[in-house]
């Protein structure tokens, strides 16, 4: 026989050929996912490769307005016309991710928004907003955010002017909020009821603003200037990671405890009764919490400490130890199944220690 029958259950053989179009050969879903990790100005120009390709660009799964290395950020005004044709183009086609990075100190904040509401109609799960150079604001009165799918939102180099657009209540399957380098502008509240983690790093509070996330699993927190937020009870909490930097204006010269009582000090709270902190950290599982020797703040929370029921694994700073020991004292007494106990020091306070450590199982010093 002039053909060799193949063996039950060999591939079907193909002809061998340098010119075969590998990539163009997978599925439309492969392709698109695939193109959702290049920059959406990249991935426009894919429409030139052959006819198949004429519309492919058009549905994928995710657009990255990046720079031309797809890390770094873009100048707005290079972009704003591109981004109002791709959107325009592309129409309604569902939208797993959106990612705008921009720099520059002229960044139309109004289109941006409708750039934005635009995603939230393609069903966007997840959102990045990163802004570098001078800080862009959303304007007093922004509306919230209004989805049913977005999942995960990344904010960095925004300044809030209020706390509307803070308000997650109308997304109700977001769970992962991160927002980076961004100041509070007399932002009373930030609130999720179905976040699970959230990050806020290199933040600037002008005044005390409240964290209501009640289903609340992961929490790092950087206050690199102005007041310190007030946490509110977080029972599902697993890890916290707090540090308050020295810029922080929770400072008094005159009172450890941010109680001087004069009623134009800036540095002290005015509402005595009040936890700030601890109060809501008491149910975490894991916390690392450090800061500086002039904050008061922790002083103040200890003074009606809460119970931490749950808390096994304990990171602290010198904070803790000087210049006294009554605030780590105070923290192990109401740690009761406490089993690790990490302490960042200098070497000049670890004989202090010895005596107020002994019923913890591991310690580190560092």
């Amino acid at each position: 026989m002039a053909a060799k029958i193949a063996r039950r259950g060999s591939p079907p053989a193909t002809p061998a050929s340098g010119g075969d179009d590998h990539v163009g050969a997978l599925p439309d879903a492969l392709l698109h996912h695939i193109l959702s990790f290049l920059p959406a100005q990249q991935v426009v120009r894919t429409c030139v490769l052959a006819r198949r390709w004429l519309d492919l660009w058009k549905s994928s799964s995710g657009l990255r307005v990046v720079g031309a290395d797809g890390k770094e950020p873009v100048r707005f005004e290079d972009v704003r016309v591109f981004v109002d044709n791709l959107l325009l183009l592309r129409g309604c086609s569902p939208l797993e991710t959106l990612e705008l990075t921009f720099s520059g100190g002229s960044i139309d904040m109004l289109r941006v928004r409708l750039w934005i509401r635009h995603a939230m109609l393609c069903k966007v799960r997840v959102l990045l907003l990163k802004i570098s150079g001078a800080p862009t604001w959303f304007q007093q009165g922004e509306p919230a955010l209004v989805s049913e799918h977005l999942t995960r939102l990344v904010l960095r180099g925004i300044v809030f002017n209020d706390d509307d657009f803070l308000d997650f209540s109308r997304c109700p399957s977001l769970q992962d909020l991160n927002l980076m380098i961004c100041s509070f502008e007399n932002t009373r509240r930030i609130s999720s009821k179905s976040l699970k983690h959230l990050v806020i790093m290199g933040a600037s509070f002008s005044s005390r603003t409240r964290i209501d996330a009640p289903n609340l699993e992961c929490l790092q927190l950087q206050v690199h200037w102005g007041r310190i937020p007030v946490l509110e009870k977080m029972p599902s909490l697993v890890l916290a990671i707090v540090n308050v930097d020295s810029s922080c204006l929770d400072t008094c010269s005159r009172a450890n405890y941010g109680d001087c009582g004069d009623e134009s000090c800036r540095g002290c709270i005015q509402d005595g009764s009040s936890s700030v902190l601890l109060q809501g950290l008491s149910e975490t599982q894991a916390l690392v919490l450090t800061a500086t020797t002039r904050m008061y703040v922790i002083r103040r929370d200890l003074k009606r400490c809460p119970t931490f029921r749950q808390l096994k694994t304990l990171v602290l700073n010198e904070y803790w130890c000087v210049p006294d020991i009554h605030p780590l004292k105070c923290i192990l007494e109401h740690s009761p199944v406490l089993e690790a106990l990490c302490l960042l020091l200098f070497s000049q306070v670890y004989n202090f220690l010895n005596e107020q450590l002994l019923h913890c199982k591991t310690i580190m010093l560092i």
